[in-house]
């Protein structure tokens, strides 16, 4: 091809696909590529989105009967630890706006490909693989090499090239761009599948339902369109790996072996294959080089405990976009652009991602004995004000580096303490 693209986008699901929206809502000509054909098979993921991601999905007029038709409406998320409690989140009344869903990420990714279509300056290419990387004399990113099914290798020059291929990125690989920080202590595997005829947690509206059976392994029950559920496995790595049998296997052992879960389940039907991944990386790459930039899971790599993943797509393709604003205006060289974004992002994400670590530390590595479920932990996460900062952390209204104080912690126990001892507030149900 001899026409020269100022960006070429590898890549068009959430995070290449929001970053071509901010390119073409500013005029930048964009090329997104991907491997796929849209409508395509979904990705491995099955994410929640919560109010502050939807937020981000309004910015480009983007709409949930949209990119999610028919998924039920969440008010809240129920957190179930063993037989000891439970305690729920009433996510969308801490993000003071509207409820939040799960998203099937076919529909999702669909509509995001489709929308692209508004923008005269964006051009999509789905159906072709990135083969490799152009470079001019001074060894500077200036284009991708490719080809369609059955075609010849094609070369599309541009004046960038953006990385938004996920975990395994070709692009952070031909730039070997370098892993700056990683976590490797606090690995988990995650696997789900769809069922139908999942019974439901309680009466009422339908819950995301987070069971913990306190012993390394979690349950996660997610209610989606067309009437089915997804349901995750998450564990250590380590007890994962341990278990014989297909991954398959263990995830239905697990959650038979898990009568809080399994009774949702008796009755339920799989609709779908076990999908998932194995040592959740927890890392970040260098954001940017000459030439180059990363975004979404290319960039940065987060488990999933923390809901996080859409939004951090998102989020991140939208401050690379507006930081390469000014560069495309000729204000500043590609260099102090990438960098600005790079400062932005990684200013934003690094204590989310700090925090989810500790949280897998606490609630997926540390097994705690029944009398410390039973006292401690119920005294805090049944608390209001604890239960209100941590709802608000998992919204993003709250910076998590400020979530957890020691005037809160002893608070939250003293109240705990003065509710076990004195009826009627330690007689009744233990359900937050």
């Amino acid at each position: 091809m001899s026409e020269q693209f100022d960006i070429v986008v590898v890549g068009g699901r959430p995070a290449g696909a929001m970053l071509a929206h901010h390119l073409g809502r500013a005029g930048i000509r964009t090329m997104v590529v991907d491997r796929a054909c849209f409508p395509s098979y979904p990705a491995v993921s099955t994410p929640f989105l919560l109010p502050h991601g939807m937020a981000l999905l309004d910015e480009v007029g983007l709409a949930p009967e949209d990119y999610a038709p028919g998924a039920p409406w969440l008010d809240e998320v129920v957190l179930e630890f063993g037989p000891h409690f439970d305690v729920r989140l009433p996510l969308a009344e801490y993000a003071g706006r509207r409820r939040f869903l799960v998203l099937d990420r076919q529909d999702f990714d669909d509509c995001l490909w489709s929308s692209l279509g508004q923008y005269d300056c964006v051009t999509r290419r789905d159906g072709f693989t990135v083969t490799g990387l152009l470079r001019d004399d001074a060894g500077v990113i200036c284009g991708v090499r490719g080809r369609s099914a059955g075609a010849d290798e094609e070369h599309i020059p541009a004046r960038g090239v953006i990385g938004a291929d996920g975990r395994f990125s070709r692009v952070a690989r031909d730039v070997q761009a370098r892993v700056v920080h990683r976590r490797d202590d606090v690995s988990t595997h995650v696997y789900y599948a769809f069922w139908e005829g999942v019974a439901p947690w309680s009466d009422g509206d339908p819950v995301a339902h987070i069971h913990s059976s306190l012993d390394g392994w979690s349950a996660v029950f997610m209610p989606m369109s067309r009437g089915r559920v997804a349901v995750l496995v998450q564990s250590q790595s380590a007890l994962f790996e341990a278990e014989a049998g297909r991954p398959s296997e263990i995830y239905l052992r697990a959650l038979q072996a898990r009568p809080a879960a399994w009774r949702r389940l008796e009755a339920a039907r799989r609709v779908s294959a076990v999908r998932g991944f194995k040592r959740l990386g927890n890392l970040f790459r260098e954001a940017a080089g000459p030439g180059w930039a990363l975004v979404g899971d290319a960039w940065l790599q987060k488990d999933s405990i923390d809901a996080q993943g859409i939004y951090d797509a998102l989020i991140s393709a939208r401050m690379l976009g507006r930081a390469l604003v000014p560069w495309h205006r000729g204000d500043v060289d590609w260099r102090t652009a990438t960098a600005a974004y790079a400062d932005e992002a990684t200013g934003h994400m690094r204590p989310m991602f700090d925090a989810t670590m500790e949280r897998l530390k606490r609630e997926v590595y540390s097994i705690p004995p029944p009398f410390v479920a039973k006292t401690i932990l119920r005294w805090l996460l049944t608390d209001a004000e604890y239960k209100r900062r941590f709802g608000e952390v998992l919204v993003r209204r709250r910076d998590p580096d400020r979530f957890v104080t020691p005037g809160l912690m002893l608070g939250a126990l003293s109240r705990g303490l003065l509710r076990s001892l004195l009826p009627p507030w330690g007689a009744g149900s233990s359900t937050g």
